[in-house]
């Protein structure tokens, strides 16, 4: 495959794809963002003007049901913290599994980019305790074969040290670096940052993968390669895996279990656990993982959920601070991994405790609300939680003094009491404002859901529960509104109505995170099975005659998970809301589209963009191009990577080629998407280089594109002669295209 780096004048000769006088539209085009762009059109604006903009990144739609599941009584596992490296220590909640990295060597290039090499004692500690993963054979033999891979996994399953360990195999313990850049496009630059004979790991953030483009991954893998090293690039990949499948890994961590033995013995090495006296051997440490510990029921079913590698860390650390057996062990694990019933949380809002305390700094009421807020907010700062609380009681819980007095962790104790103090964990986050978040352990999500029931039905006034719910959903903080957005949800179970007044409520609002919290409630009513046709007749409402907002909210609910529920009814409404002028701003419609063709639709999705390329509406035509440039980023997955995904489907009849060249020709002619287009058009022919088979279809398929469009056939042609040719010098496909353009012409 020849190489198709972006060079600094690629830019420069790649824009003139759209009509004279649009080359750069897309480019200047207002932005399309997860929530909001910046303004709609007046005649769609129930108050006139601009509507707010906010910078909320979008979300993923299995988290969003993750967390969903976890508040309506199905276990979700914890997010754990990521793990960064700024100098000389490892930050971070997820830096205690692996320890203080020493730094022998750091250098900076440009001020964009630096590297550091490890010490090689730091490595084999690391290598020490660690459990093999079963994709760490598959990641050694794609580093013998290519200078770049990409290590793709969630937060907390030990993606970190499996790469390091990687590089430490390839190259030896003294020769593995960490990298950092500032973005993506500086990888092509990091080459004078790194060290021939070296292994290097880079960490790539959420947003950095988004970024990340196909041209930019096959420069840099060319510069490490000419450097002489490896780099593995880190981070959660799993929105762009059918784009980079060819360089791609998928972390799979180990098992629970294995985790839990090799952390636990290292943790404990050296140490007596079995009251052996002066003449122990060490071999009690062994005895007391296999048999007090890994055959204790308690852990035998936490293990068997598959917990994340973090979270086994935290339960060996825990173990591991004061190792006990028997009754003890039992108490101790109970604490870690309790059970939840419905007495125990009207134990907890009972506030039974309030009585034993004698400080009295609280009311039973404060407690009440306090707890209640943690149910909520679990996972989001104790100062959002204390102010929620303040919400729902008395102004006197805000009085300044005690609301300063709330920060210690003395008082946080009073306010949560002995129960619910063993349920949750406090940690430190020194991200977040106040430095301290309350999330619930391993075990306890069907606590929340109780504490939320015994509040609706014995403590509080359901009026009084969702009006706090809905000021909560039209706060600053994101993460408080989506726990708001959940709880609203939940309550239709109870008062289907009334929870859909206060959805519409959201739904009509002008700022774009307060909608994205309504389409997150009315998710959370769909899941709920009784809910489903009460919540799809609304649905039906909204998108056919609502305003602009509520038909907003649709798209984004769809967008946010509701499409995997309902497929057909999800490509009706939202083709209905790509006609507001309003959603030429937002992306919600093909985020929508993409989430019924990940469904196991593929097909309809294609007919259904095909039938919208050739609409009259030309807001419809935009969303065909926009969703067509989407899916045009994936890649089919081994043994086929070398497909790209949407031509692969054509190749075995599940897609028609003339719907694929009907949405391929109204993405490359659109002004909002040509630019893009064009780009991922050419990294397809780039990759077909050296597959015969792969080449044909693109050639089939283009030809299919220009027949009988000959504004697009001279485009190619200059596409051709002034971008691809510099790039991919010696692609034969590209002297077939030129036959292409002359027959055509001819």
């Amino acid at each position: 495959m020849t190489g198709f780096a972006p060079q600094p004048e690629m830019d420069a000769v790649s824009v003139p794809v759209a009509p004279a006088g649009q080359e750069s539209a897309e480019e200047h085009s207002p932005p399309v963002t997860a929530d909001a762009g910046p303004g709609e059109e007046p005649a769609e604006d129930d108050q006139g003007g601009v509507e707010d903009v906010e910078d909320d990144s979008p979300l993923d739609p299995g988290e969003v049901l993750d967390r969903l599941s976890a508040l309506l009584g199905t276990p979700a596992g914890v997010e754990v913290g990521e793990m960064r490296v700024r100098g000389q220590n490892a930050t971070g909640a997820g830096a205690t599994a692996i320890g203080t990295m020493n730094v022998t060597m750091a250098g900076a290039v440009g001020g964009r980019t630096w590297s550091e090499t490890l010490s090689g004692t730091v490595v084999r500690q690391s290598a020490d305790g660690y459990a093999p993963a079963p994709s760490d054979q598959q990641i050694d033999r794609r580093l013998k074969q290519v200078a770049l891979v990409c290590l793709s996994g969630p937060e907390g399953t030990g993606r970190h040290t499996a790469a390091r360990l990687a590089a430490a195999r390839r190259h030896g313990y003294d020769r593995v670096g960490l990298v950092n850049v500032e973005g993506p496009g500086d990888l092509i630059q990091a080459a004078g940052a790194l060290r021939a004979g070296h292994g290097y790991v880079l960490p790539l953030s959420d947003r950095a993968v988004r970024e990340l483009d196909g041209m930019t991954l096959v420069g840099a893998a060319n510069r490490v390669e000419a450097a002489g090293c490896t780099m593995v690039l880190v981070g959660d990949f799993r929105s762009r895996i059918r784009e980079f499948t060819d360089q791609l890994v998928e972390h799979r961590p180990p098992a629970a279990v294995d985790v839990f033995r090799a952390q636990l013995r290292r943790q404990l090495r050296g140490r007596c656990v079995g009251w052996c006296g002066n003449g122990c051997a060490g071999g009690c440490v062994d005895s007391y993982v296999e048999e007090e510990c890994a055959g204790h029921p308690l852990l035998i079913g936490y293990l068997g959920g598959d917990p994340r590698p973090g979270e086994v860390v935290r339960v060996v650390q825990s173990i591991a601070r004061n190792p006990v057996s028997g009754a003890d062990l039992t108490q101790q694990l109970e604490r870690l991994l309790p059970r939840q019933v419905r007495e125990r949380a009207a134990r907890i809002l009972d506030c039974a405790d309030a009585g034993r305390d004698l400080s009295g700094s609280w009311t039973a009421d404060e407690r009440r609300a306090f707890r209640l807020s943690c149910a909520v907010l679990a996972g989001q700062p104790v100062s959002e939680v204390h102010q929620a609380a303040r919400l729902l009681t008395l102004p006197g819980f805000d009085e300044p003094g005690r609301a300063s007095s709330a920060r210690t962790s003395a008082a946080l104790d009073e306010l949560l009491g002995p129960e619910l103090r063993q349920a949750v964990r406090v940690l430190d986050d020194d991200r977040i404002a106040g430095g301290r978040r309350v999330e619930f352990t391993p075990g306890n999500d069907a606590l929340r859901a109780s504490l939320l029931e015994v509040a609706w039905q014995d403590w509080f006034l359901p009026g009084q529960l969702l009006g706090w719910w809905v000021e909560l959903a039209r706060g600053d903080v994101p993460g408080v509104r989506q726990a708001a957005a959940g709880a609203i949800g939940w309550s239709a179970g109870h008062a289907v109505r009334s929870a859909l007044d206060a959805v519409d409520q959201l739904a009509r609002e002008r700022r774009a995170g307060v909608r994205q919290v309504a389409a997150i409630a009315l998710v959370a009513m769909a899941m709920q099975p009784p809910l489903r046709q009460r919540i799809r007749t609304e649905l039906d409402r909204w998108a056919e005659s609502g305003a602009a907002h509520r038909r907003d909210t649709v798209a984004r609910a769809y967008a946010l998970g509701l499409a995997r529920l309902w497929p057909d009814t999800a490509l009706l409404q939202l083709r209905q809301v790509a006609e507001a002028r309003m959603q030429r701003w937002q992306n919600s419609v093909v985020r929508g589209l993409v989430e019924v063709y990940d469904a196991g639709h593929a097909p309809a999705v294609l007919a259904a963009l095909a039938e919208w390329a050739a609409s009259a509406d030309p807001e419809v035509r935009l969303h065909a191009g926009r969703a067509l440039r989407t899916l045009a980023d994936r890649w089919s997955p081994v043994p086929r990577e070398h497909w790209p995904e949407l031509l692969d489907l054509v190749r075995s009849g599940t897609l028609r080629l003339p719907d694929l060249a009907m949405c391929w020709a109204a993405a490359l002619s659109l002004p909002g998407t040509a630019f893009r287009a064009w780009r991922t058009l050419g990294f397809w022919l780039n990759r077909a280089d050296g597959h015969p088979e792969v080449a044909a279809y693109c050639l089939e398929l283009l030809r299919a594109v220009v027949a009988g469009r000959e504004p697009l056939r001279r485009r190619l042609d200059h596409q051709l002669r002034h971008v691809w040719r510099p790039v991919m010098r010696g692609n034969p496909l590209l002297d077939d295209i030129r036959r292409l353009t002359e027959e055509e012409q001819r």
